[in-house]
């Protein structure tokens, strides 16, 4: 039964560097996408005030917001990935020191 348990840690170990490799890569792309939505941002919020202000063209004001809030659904995909990777990443390193605790409550 060591010997398998031990093996399977062995087996895990290329999994976390995997994954920890593509986390590395999904925080960074993470990191960059934040910056750049909130330039674009940044300058959807102007567009969308000119727009209302000068033209009251209520289409293309619905328009850049709807861009604005896509903009943000795309982070929040972007930092719900980086998240699980994160959360199974810490569930593989516990499993392989050996911190598997059962997450009840034992008396």
């Amino acid at each position: 039964m060591f010997i398998l348990k031990f093996a399977g840690k062995i087996l895990l170990l290329p999994v976390w560097l995997i994954l920890f490799v593509i986390g590395l890569a999904v925080k960074m792309t993470v990191q960059t996408y934040a910056v750049v939505r909130g330039i674009l941002g940044f300058i959807f919020t102007l567009l969308i005030i000119a727009t209302a202000y000068c033209y009251h063209d209520w289409v293309q004001v619905a328009f850049l917001f709807s861009l604005s809030v896509i903009l943000y659904l795309i982070l929040f995909a972007g930092v719900f990935v980086d998240t699980v990777l994160d959360m199974t990443r810490e569930r593989i390193i516990d499993f392989i020191i050996g911190n598997c605790e059962t997450r009840g409550a034992r008396s």
